[in-house]
């Protein structure tokens, strides 16, 4: 509910405008980011729980349709460690708590097209490393295991512009193959990816 949320509150501040040439801009998001890419796992170790992130990140407007940048965020996830029988068998949560951190950087481009009515419609891709760092605790014993994979992510999202500021809503997936799947429940279902669908609100300040 957090992220519906936030992203409640980004839309209803939208007002209309679109992005010039040459602006560069610091950039805020915040929103619902899963690990839809590994269902099983995800709904065996964090059940309802949502995973919320939050970005910050630079642009700059090359002529007047496209958008390259940079960005870094940080995902934590609450949950528990799990077991199943076998890729068939449902997953029983065991009670001890488990942490999920991803942190992850990426490079990035998107082609802004014609305005429709009042917002600025855009396609983008991206491409990065996510690092990640699991910890749980067992009866008072902690264990922790940490990875680095690459990153690849597909978004489409709407802007309005209001002097300085523009407001965004984007949504899209992201994939990073062959972080996961080594031990543990992932490697129980068969799952090795920790991306999945996201959908973010976006703030940016223009700076000259």
């Amino acid at each position: 509910m957090r992220g519906i949320a936030v992203l409640g509150l980004l839309t209803s501040l939208l007002a209309p405008g679109a992005a010039r040439a040459g602006d560069k801009a610091i950039i805020f998001d915040a929103g619902l980011r899963t690990m839809s890419n590994s269902p099983e796992t995800e709904k065996a170790i964090f059940g309802g729980d949502e995973g919320i992130g939050f970005g910050l990140g630079l642009s700059y407007d090359h002529k007047t349709r496209w958008r390259f940048g940079i960005e870094a965020r940080r995902i934590d996830r609450d949950g528990e460690r799990a077991f199943a029988a076998d890729r068939t068998s449902e997953a029983f949560r065991l009670g001890h708590p488990l942490t999920l951190r991803l942190t992850e950087g990426l490079a990035s481009v998107s082609y802004r097209f014609d305005k429709l009515g009042p917002v600025s419609p855009n396609v983008g891709v991206g491409g990065g490393m996510v690092s990640w760092n699991e910890e749980s605790n067992t009866a008072g014993l902690i264990e922790q295991a940490e990875g680095t994979s690459g990153l690849l992510e597909g978004r489409v999202g709407v802007e309005r512009r209001q002097g300085v500021l523009r407001f965004g809503v984007e949504g899209g997936i992201t994939f990073a193959m062959n972080s996961i799947g080594a031990g543990g429940i992932s490697k129980v279902y068969g799952e090795t990816d920790l991306g999945g669908f996201f959908v973010v609100g976006r703030i940016a300040f223009t700076i000259k």
